[in-house]
């Protein structure tokens, strides 16, 4: 008996237009998508947070850089029956990289990682600039500009 998958997506005709209109988005711009590993990203006032999934990995399997704005995560998925005989394979193996650049507000230094049970998750500090602030307003005279339209005497 001969197994296959059947997988018809209605949508694979919109595949070019959606990741063409993906590179029409400023914000996060990832640099090279691949199915592999599934990524979340959302933030808060102070952090991003950053989750991949990567089912079957070792920690030693994994390499997070971070420079010049770009974050990348890369490694190795070696396949688990290479002398067996396949009937299909949905899993991915071999070497993967997924790259983020990311906003100027990131605090270097304070980036970390933890790993467990096959979930990477990064927290990446924004620095205190990139915070913001409210600006109280002040009631008086202006101290910096004087009024250009004020008319001259005569």
């Amino acid at each position: 008996m001969k197994l296959s998958l059947y997988n018809e997506n209605p949508w694979h005709l919109f595949h070019d237009m959606d990741k063409d209109l993906g590179n029409f988005w400023d914000w996060p711009v990832e640099k090279n998508k691949h199915n592999f590993p599934a990524c979340d990203f959302h933030e808060d006032k102070d952090h991003f947070f950053i989750s991949f999934d990567l089912p079957g990995l070792k920690k030693e399997d994994i390499t997070i850089n971070y420079e010049n704005r770009l974050l990348t995560i890369s490694g190795t998925r070696k396949e688990e029956y290479q002398n067996e005989k396949s009937h299909f394979v949905e899993k991915f193996y071999g070497s993967f990289n997924r790259s983020f650049t990311l906003p100027s507000s990131i605090d270097e230094e304070k980036i970390s990682a933890h790993f467990e049970n096959g979930i990477l998750e990064l927290v990446l500090s924004k620095t205190q600039k990139s915070k913001g602030r409210e600006i109280p307003v002040q009631e008086g005279k202006r101290k910096f500009f004087s009024n250009p339209l004020k008319k001259s005497a005569g």
